[in-house]
């Protein structure tokens, strides 16, 4: 060997690429915080609706009557608790997969409002005032559980998988609407001819509505944004946004914005 020479030897080997870290089967146990929207807006129309279809001194009160009585939006909050079960692939740092979700929620919310009107109405050759209107709405929605069935694409960042989450929720809701809408009318008419014209007749109304549902599944839609860490090869913990829409069982309107931790195996 010449003087000077050097001998370099095979190069390191890199250290081996984990691709597939993420995949196979995962479950684990998760808390969080609920928000809910409980919107009621929508109860008094299509009963309102329906009576107005079938009542002639209604129907020439329709311009005055849509909206009545106004309900309102609730928002509350709860604890919720549950868990998870689901399955990964992995292609390089694309990891996807899908997630079957289960949760013990609480949500109680209750409205009613009335409202009295009333009207000069001339209906063919009568006239009828005042004619008193009375429309009275109630709504319930009670919750207890939720889960959601969900497709997840995420991508591998070392121990971290940020993921963005979509799938069908479903809810099992107990909800009521009531509604309720009559009215009463003089007849103020003149009286003319001879002999005079029949004697005044009041007129008067009643159109009730009522909707109760026990334990019904309703189904829905969510979107998720989280991220998973592994802190063993086998355990990770997760943090997680997401947003589902529960339905809108006799015309009430649920969503849930649930902020939750977690903690799963991966087999």
């Amino acid at each position: 060997m010449a003087a000077g020479s050097q001998v370099i030897g095979p190069a390191a080997a890199p250290p081996p690429r984990l691709y597939r870290i993420w995949a196979g089967v995962y479950g684990g146990g998760q808390v969080g915080e609920d928000f809910h929207g409980v919107d009621f807006r929508g109860i008094p129309a299509p009963a309102l609706a329906n009576a107005i279809e079938q009542d002639a001194i209604l129907t020439d009160l329709k311009a005055s009557l849509p909206g009545m009585p106004a309900l309102p939006v609730f928002n509350t909050k709860g604890p919720s608790y549950g868990g998870f079960l689901g399955y990964n692939w992995q292609i390089d740092d694309v990891v996807f997969g899908v997630e079957l979700n289960a949760n013990r929620a609480s949500l109680n919310a209750r409205a009613t409002n009335s409202v009295t009107r009333s009207y000069i109405v001339v209906n063919g050759t009568s006239t009828y005032a005042p004619t008193t209107v009375n429309i009275t709405s109630t709504g319930s929605a009670d919750m207890s559980t939720y889960g959601t069935v969900r497709g997840r694409l995420g991508w591998a960042l070392g121990n971290f998988l940020p993921y963005l989450v979509a799938g069908i929720s479903f809810a099992q809701i107990d909800s009521s609407r009531y509604v309720d809408v009559n009215y009463f009318g003089i007849d103020i008419t003149p009286q003319s001819g001879n002999p005079p014209s029949p004697p005044h007749v009041n007129v008067a109304g009643n159109y009730p509505f009522n909707d109760v549902s026990h334990g019904k599944y309703i189904a829905g839609f969510d979107v998720a944004l989280g991220t998973d860490y592994l802190v063993t090869q086998n355990i990770f913990t997760r943090a997680e946004f997401e947003f589902l829409h529960l339905g809108t069982p006799n015309e009430i309107r649920l969503n849930t914005v649930s902020a939750r931790v977690a903690l799963g195996l991966k087999y």
